[in-house]
């Protein structure tokens, strides 16, 4: 079955239909209600925000309050929204601001000037909607390799973002962050700030490239510890989730808790 049906926003807050957590379904026709049909300023919470036709601004708090989910929910469904090309979002200072694509297509206008403005808009909203998911799909995997390095170096948050947008690398996510992993195994007092490892393409010197493994030595073996690497005059080494470190040219070195 084809077509359309009107159904007027008045209905989610009818008091003869029992309140509940909504379905997936449900929530995506309530974010298409939601959605501005022409170009407006609204107010949101302390800010004032410029919305265009087929435009949500809303916080994933809110939508968790108000479809009964938890938040994770939420921001799970609106990301798998955007991967499905249904909704492009960006998010910012914890707003949302999400478009939905197609929206003249959920929108069935009834007069010829309404669809003579919404062809004309067709081109700009599909060039819109691609900048939108890309900047998501760009802010996301800056966020999974900020996640992924060690927290001691992050450092410069703004300077690594603007960075990790400009390389131009065939190697995915993950793989970024391992190498500067080791980057900072290798160098760790010395390590270069994200920034500027992304600059210099610090991800294509050889120290850092090829799989993560160390030779131990019969020196380094100690029954009891794990074996993490050198660095400087000191042996690395873990045991029960506590660092501990052991003099290289001292003779008679004990182990030492590394603080």
């Amino acid at each position: 079955m084809t077509g359309y049906i009107r159904i007027n926003r008045s209905v989610f807050k009818h008091k003869v239909f029992k309140e509940e957590p909504f379905s997936e379904i449900l929530a995506w026709i309530d974010l298409i209600s939601r959605a501005s049909y022409k170009e407006d300023t609204i107010r949101f919470n302390q800010y004032t925000k410029r919305v265009k036709r087929g435009e949500l601004v809303v916080s994933p708090k809110y939508l968790a309050l108000k479809w009964s989910w938890h938040v994770s929910k939420v921001r799970r469904f609106l990301k798998r929204l955007a991967y499905a090309s249904m909704i492009g979002i960006v998010t910012d200072e914890g707003i949302s601001r999400i478009t939905i694509v197609n929206y003249n297509e959920y929108q069935h206008t009834t007069t010829l000037q309404a669809n003579l403005q919404a062809k004309l808009r067709s081109k700009s909203d599909h060039i819109l909607n691609n900048k939108i998911n890309n900047k998501y799909i760009y802010a996301q995997s800056f966020k999974d390799f900020w996640d992924n390095i060690p927290s001691k170096v992050r450092k410069g948050k703004g300077a690594a973002a603007k960075a990790f947008k400009n390389i131009k690398t065939e190697l995915k996510v993950d793989e970024l962050a391992r190498r500067y992993r080791k980057s900072f195994s290798i160098n760790k007092q010395y390590t270069k700030h994200p920034a500027t490892w992304l600059n210099q393409q610090c991800w294509e010197d050889d120290e850092v490239q090829g799989p993560q493994f160390t030779t131990i030595t019969p020196k380094q073996f100690v029954e009891g510890y794990q074996f993490v690497g050198t660095f400087g005059e000191y042996d690395e080494f873990t045991k029960n989730g506590q660092k501990y470190k052991k003099h290289r040219f001292k003779k008679d070195a004990k182990m030492e808790l590394d603080s």
